[in-house]
């Protein structure tokens, strides 16, 4: 199991730390806050399952000021965009479910996590992962649902190009269709993040 499953601990800058550990029939993700508290936030107890240790369920994390970001595998191959999920970083709380991504931001002074709206696909979310403070910005009504059903795709998550940030703007272009025997079209969202960070 040792070769499967890394225990290397991943230590915060706050003194918390995130790990695994395992028996020979099951594994999980433990959370240690600074006061030695320790906290299991994920396990697989299916004997079957634990070679999917790193693949299915937690499989990475990202430590940011005030919390840390799990990427969550729904399941251990292709083709689902992964889950992600906002944790407390000094108690191991869970803040939310953020849902899938279609941008997470590398840039420091703009440290958004973009996602779109669930249920009617009418707006994109930046979640900014330092404040975890929410603004949200409208697509066309209708458009990416109506892409989905006449093209039968699951996730609108693929309808995203590669985003980007340039001089405090976000820029994103997305495909869609108005009629099945269309060509594919594209828009573009852009957002000026500067209206957004205090």
């Amino acid at each position: 199991m040792n070769e499967i499953i890394s225990c290397e601990k991943t230590i915060f800058k706050n003194g918390a730390k995130i790990y695994r550990e395992f028996t020979c029939d099951s594994s999980w993700v433990v959370f240690e806050s600074k006061s030695k508290k320790k906290k299991i936030l994920f396990s697989i107890d299916d004997k079957e399952l634990i070679e999917y240790t790193g693949k299915l369920g937690f499989a990475e994390w990202v430590e940011y000021k005030n919390s840390f970001l799990v990427e969550y595998h729904t399941i251990s191959g292709c083709c689902d965009p992964y889950e992600y999920i906002l944790f407390d970083k000094n108690s191991g709380k869970k803040i939310a479910n953020i849902g899938r991504q279609i941008f997470v931001s590398e840039n420091n002074k703009y440290p958004y996590f973009v996602t779109i709206d669930k249920d009617k696909s009418n707006f994109l979310n930046f979640l900014n992962l330092e404040t975890n403070k929410i603004f949200k910005i409208d697509l066309p009504k209708g458009r990416i649902e109506k892409t989905l059903k006449i093209t039968n795709g699951h996730f609108s998550e693929t309808l995203f190009e590669d985003g980007e940030i340039k001089n405090g703007f976000f820029e994103i272009k997305y495909k869609y269709k108005k009629t099945e025997k269309d060509k594919w079209l594209f828009g573009k969202v852009t957002v000026d993040l500067k209206k957004y960070t205090s």
